[in-house]
């Protein structure tokens, strides 16, 4: 039977794709919809309104009417009126309508001009009117409908000059704010500020677009660098491009501000985990762990810090804790097998690879830990070999995988695949060196 080597189990490859990220988007899980339910351009026909206000105008014929008319503004507001939960209205054409006459009249009273910018949403830009009385307009605008329907709408509004936002983006601003009236329900009214900006860059990071969200984000701590949230938003950001030093600087001034701020925390030692200074990064995990105990990814990665750190009893505890927390974790089981196994309770640490699989068919690392396992234990001898010939399949780039393998050809008297397979392993920077040369050995002896 093989001697069972720690060294063994300790190459897992780790992702740097496991920051706490604040997710922004209210509907993240939403409830589906019926699939027989309508359209919204169905449930708002434009051509209805078209018909009570004829000269109404759409799409960018609107925006570019509503540029033409705020070209010599010195400051101007804009905002997008929807109608809340438009698929539940029983008389959507009437509220709609109710709304159109409303807007209409409150754009003639301010000198602005409306247009219809999605099936259930109008826009409007007033010249001259700042933020604190469009949001009282649109305050007056929401109880007259009031008196008019039981239906509500929310509004998102943004104003010119900011930033260095050009007039023809403050109707998109407004988007964002109507986007960010979203966390406070139906019936809402939100000025776009840095809140808005975060909420967006969440949607382009959740998009995979990097670039954008950072942009945002950028924008976001000019309008108020004291935000916690954009600074934890904006440090994921850069760990994910792996520029390490810009992101423990985002994460430790989010600490600053807020030295309650779990996230910030959390992602300042994950960071020094990627950059494997492990010490320090169990520093800033317990820290953590000593405002939240109930933290996921918490739990998990203080766990593989004492891996790193050889001390499998303390990230036994992590790890139990961590599939108690989400025990649908193949990779916390997975890492929990790899616990028991330095602790040498080989039952356990099968037990765990099990569960493992059974949660990710394709946990490479799993498969590779659970075959050499049968082999150690004298088990289960083509399933083993089997295993760790799949994990390779899976992750052939993984030089652990090729060197279990190669110490199954071993002990089956195979020595020309083994050496194959220590040779591909030293290739993929596995310190295979000691079986190369036990295997070659072999070869001469046998010659």
């Amino acid at each position: 039977m093989m001697k069972l080597l720690t060294e063994d189990i300790r190459w897992s490859q780790i992702s740097n794709q496991e920051f706490l990220f604040a997710r922004t988007d209210p509907h993240a899980d939403p409830e589906p919809l019926d699939p027989d339910s309508t359209d919204p351009a169905d449930i708002f026909p434009t051509s209805h309104l078209q018909k009570k206000f004829p000269f109404v105008l759409t799409g960018e014929d609107f925006s570019d009417a509503a540029m033409t008319l705020m070209s010599d503004a010195e400051c101007f507001s804009a905002a997008v009126v929807r109608i809340d939960n438009s698929h539940h209205i029983i008389n959507p054409g009437h509220v709609m309508t109710l709304l159109a006459t409303a807007l209409d009249k409150l754009c003639k009273k301010a000198s602005g001009v409306w247009g219809i910018v999605g099936q259930d949403s109008l826009g409007c830009f007033f010249p001259g009117i700042n933020e604190k009385k469009c949001l009282a307009m649109f305050q007056s605008l929401r109880q007259h409908l009031a008196g008019k329907c039981p239906e509500t709408v929310s509004v998102g509004l943004a104003v010119y000059p900011t930033l260095s936002y050009e007039k023809h983006h403050v109707l998109d601003n407004a988007t964002k704010a109507l986007n960010h009236a979203d966390f406070f329900g139906p019936n809402s009214c939100v000025a776009f500020d840095s809140v808005s900006l975060n909420i967006s860059g969440d949607k382009y990071y959740q998009a995979g677009d990097i670039k954008g969200a950072m942009n945002e984000f950028h924008l976001a701590l000019k309008l108020d660098p004291d935000n916690v949230n954009v600074h934890n938003s904006l440090g994921v950001c850069y760990g994910i491009k792996e520029d390490f030093d810009k992101a423990l600087h985002e994460f430790k001034t989010g600490i600053r501000l807020a030295p309650k701020e779990i996230m910030a925390i959390y992602n300042a030692g994950y960071v020094y985990f990627l950059k494997k200074e492990y010490t320090t990064a169990l520093d800033y995990f317990l820290k953590a762990e000593r405002i939240d105990s109930t933290v996921f990814e918490l739990a998990i990665q203080t766990g593989r810090i004492y891996l790193e750190l050889n001390q499998p009893e303390n990230a036994k505890k992590y790890l139990e804790t961590a599939t108690n927390l989400n025990p649908k974790s193949a990779a916390a089981f997975r890492l929990l097998g790899d616990t028991y196994t330095l602790l040498d309770r080989i039952s356990d640490a099968t037990t765990a690879y099990k569960t493992s699989l059974k949660l990710n068919p394709e946990n490479a690392e799993a498969l590779s830990a659970l075959g050499y396992l049968y082999e150690v234990q004298g088990k289960n001898a083509e399933i083993a070999l089997m295993f760790c010939r799949q994990s390779i399949g899976i992750d052939p780039k993984n030089g652990l995988f090729h060197h279990r393998l190669g110490r199954l050809y071993l002990n089956r008297n195979q020595i020309e695949a083994a050496l194959d397979a220590f040779q591909q392993a030293k290739e993929l920077s596995y310190p295979s060196d000691e079986y190369i040369t036990k295997t070659l050995k072999l070869i001469g002896s046998e010659r």
